[in-house]
């Protein structure tokens, strides 16, 4: 099979553009990275569980995808920085499918949420 990617062949303005996004992107991931911590739970049944989620304050709030945490109300949060804490939920909408986490011990890296009302229809964004 032909990859049709090595096939394909950009103008020096495609290429310039791609460079452009791409430098953008990497600039992103180095704004947020450090405010997404790994999440482990424990579900029923002894069933493990992974996701990940955004400090969105230092005091300790995290956000994350309520099926990440399922029905438990306990897990650990593993940061950039090397730190492991233990979380538990503080809410959830599974309609919405979010979840609000609770860290003890603050002093977190929260992310620096931009203006929504800004957002365009049609506008790219970078999920982390």
């Amino acid at each position: 099979m032909t990859d049709v990617l090595s096939d394909l062949e950009l103008t020096e303005a495609e290429a310039e553009a791609l460079d452009a996004y791409s430098a953008t992107v990497v600039s992103v991931a180095d704004k947020v990275v450090p405010s997404v911590a790994a999440l482990r739970v424990n579900g029923r049944g002894g069933r493990q569980g992974a996701g990940s989620a955004v400090v969105l304050s230092s005091d300790g709030y995290l956000l994350t995808s309520a099926h990440v945490v399922g029905g438990t109300e306990r897990g650990t949060a593993a940061f950039p920085d090397g730190r492991d804490q233990d979380f538990e939920v503080a809410g959830r909408d599974v309609l919405s499918d979010l979840a609000v986490l609770r860290v003890l011990g603050g002093d977190l890296p929260a992310v620096d949420i931009g203006d929504a009302d800004r957002l365009r229809v049609g506008q790219l964004v970078v999920a982390v």
